[in-house]
């Protein structure tokens, strides 16, 4: 049996469009089209080795009626060795089983990140980051049990559905007949809980997202809370939301037990009818009366089948649901590799709103390469908008940014962030080593490098009082100052050795020491393009600037 035999199952079922790079199950499997087969192999063999088990229950009542002792006795011998044999196929079947479901979770977490990865900045803003980390944990956790568990459950029922039908076709046509039509009653009975089942699904998959954004938002405010003796409404806000997706995970429960219900009942229905008429037909003559022990065996098994192949379908098309929330691989857009900056960065009739907010209106700038440039003004002038805008993480304006005279839209934007240095005022520190920190996991950085990094923005101390490099930050730097972040982020872009530097407040939290020795290093070093907001500059700092720009409000 050939592995595209086995991808049709799954085919059924795909619901993406010819051309869409959008993983789902169909995908995963054609891509390890190999284990797939494999594991179908092996429920194959454990179904039909326990199908062949029971239909032997014939054959051993007739021997044991006949009253062959020893022949009973060899044949006893026989049937439990053949049942030892089908527990080791379903052994293997599910030791492997296990291997191939790690392989498809790491395969949809790879594939989800490296999606994330490409993402426009812009486009991953629109969602918060709980929601993502949800799709990660959760949503990714439902894939597994609805669509991984279902779909293995399929073959194996698939497999022994076909094994039953050889099997009772055996014993007589009409037994075979008899338990077919049985399954037309069964193939309705999931039908009706379908679409509310699916809805289920992805409410709680939406509600799951809701609330590990509001578990991580409340916890990270604990100290809020408990310096304005408000303990009882963090328990609230939690509570609300924990509530709300228990509630829909009880009522999807209860769903499916619904389904479960009806379908067992209808399959007991039909199974008793099938072991009457093999019993008519043992009176008849028609079969042995050992058939109807065999027939009880495979027919359970056979409806048994039947019915795990018509639920778990169910279910695996809510699970698949799931995939559509999940952003696509990201296709090339042909944009250029961005040349080096050698000459300027230009604005041109710059315009930027919100809505009906104008924020920036007709603006233009010339920045040259090798210059200092401040831009100051009040919040909400436009400073951030402007440099946002400039380097690609805005692209929600009109006019035209040109690096060179040529215009930035047709670069890609990973080179353009290979130039220039973004530090903002909001610093993220990572729950890793100051090492992690300064290079982010990437490797080549000698010893030697690290630590002048750090001595460039006055860290040396800071290196020996945390006890070195390897030492570990806490989340979000939890232990230590607002500078000492901005001053890790400066050093951070330092050690990526870009020549373009656009500081948005990452000095807001130095003191005046430390602005001085940050400033000096972007402002007195030739060769740096330097663009730094400000609500307020030093005295002292603005001969190093070629040019101060004031942003006023509209």
């Amino acid at each position: 049996m050939s592995c595209n035999f086995f991808l049709l199952y799954a085919k059924i079922f795909a619901n993406t469009k010819a051309g869409e790079t959008r993983m789902n199950l169909k995908s995963l499997l054609r891509k390890h089209k190999k284990k797939t087969a494999i594991l179908v192999l092996l429920i194959i063999l454990a179904a039909g080795t326990d199908i062949y088990a029971g239909y032997t229950l014939a054959w051993y009542y007739d021997i044991v009626t006949a009253s062959n002792i020893r022949t009973a006795i060899e044949f006893s011998v026989y049937m439990i060795l053949v049942r030892v044999f089908s527990v080791i196929m379903a052994y293997f079947a599910d030791r492997y089983k296990a291997g191939v479901r790690e392989c498809f979770n790491n395969e949809i977490k790879r594939n989800l990140i490296g999606s994330l990865a490409h993402m426009e900045y812009q486009k991953y803003e629109e969602k918060e980051p709980g929601e993502y980390a949800s799709w990660m944990t959760n949503d990714i956790h439902q894939i597994e049990e609805k669509c991984f568990t279902s779909f293995f459950t399929i073959c194996e029922a698939v497999s022994t559905v076909i094994f039953s039908i050889v099997a009772l076709l055996y014993m007589h046509p009409l037994i075979l007949a008899a338990s077919i039509a049985s399954t037309v009653i069964l193939y309705f009975v999931p039908k009706f809980f379908e679409k509310s089942i699916t809805e289920s699904m992805l409410n709680i998959s939406e509600i799951n997202g809701k609330f590990s954004q509001k578990i991580h938002d409340t916890l990270a405010g604990f100290q809020v809370f408990v310096s304005a003796h408000r303990r009882e409404q963090f328990i609230q806000l939690n509570d609300r939301t924990s509530v709300e997706l228990e509630q829909e995970k009880k009522t999807l429960l209860r769903r499916s037990a619904k389904m479960e219900m009806y379908s067992v009942a209808i399959f007991r229905v039909l199974e008793g009818a099938t072991c009457c008429l093999t019993a008519v037909l043992a009176f008849l003559g028609s079969v042995s009366v050992g058939a109807v022990f065999s027939v009880a065996n495979i027919s359970n098994r056979f409806l048994n089948g039947v019915n795990n192949i018509f639920s778990n379908c169910v279910v695996m098309k809510s699970g698949d649901k799931i995939f559509e929330k999940f952003p696509g691989e990201p296709e090339d857009d042909g944009r250029k590799e961005c040349p080096v900056i050698t000459d300027s960065i230009d604005v041109k009739e710059l315009r930027i709103a919100y809505g009906d907010h104008v924020i920036l209106e007709d603006q233009n700038y010339h920045f040259e390469v090798g210059k200092k440039y401040a831009l100051i003004g009040e919040s909400g002038v436009g400073k951030s908008s402007l440099i946002k805008a400039m380097i690609g993480l805005n692209d929600h304006y009109t006019g035209e940014i040109c690096f060179d005279g040529v215009n930035k839209e047709i670069y890609n934007r990973d080179s353009v962030f290979r130039q220039i240095a973004y530090i903002s005022q909001d610093v993220h520190i990572f729950n890793d080593t100051i090492r992690f920190n300064l290079t982010l996991g990437s490797e080549g950085y000698t010893e030697a490098e690290l630590y002048q990094v750090m001595e460039t923005v006055n860290m040396t101390e800071f290196l020996d009082d945390k006890g070195g490099l390897d030492a570990m930050l806490g989340d979000n730097g939890k232990n230590i100052s607002g500078g000492q972040k901005q001053r890790l982020s400066i050093a951070r872009a330092l050690l990526q050795k870009k020549t373009i530097f656009i500081v948005d407040e990452g000095t807001s939290a130095l003191d005046a020491k430390n602005v001085a020795i940050i400033e000096d290093v972007l402002l007195k070093t030739k060769g740096y393009t330097t663009i730094l907001i400000t609500h307020n500059m030093r005295e002292k700092a603005r001969s190093y600037y070629d040019q101060i720009i004031q942003l006023k409000r509209r």
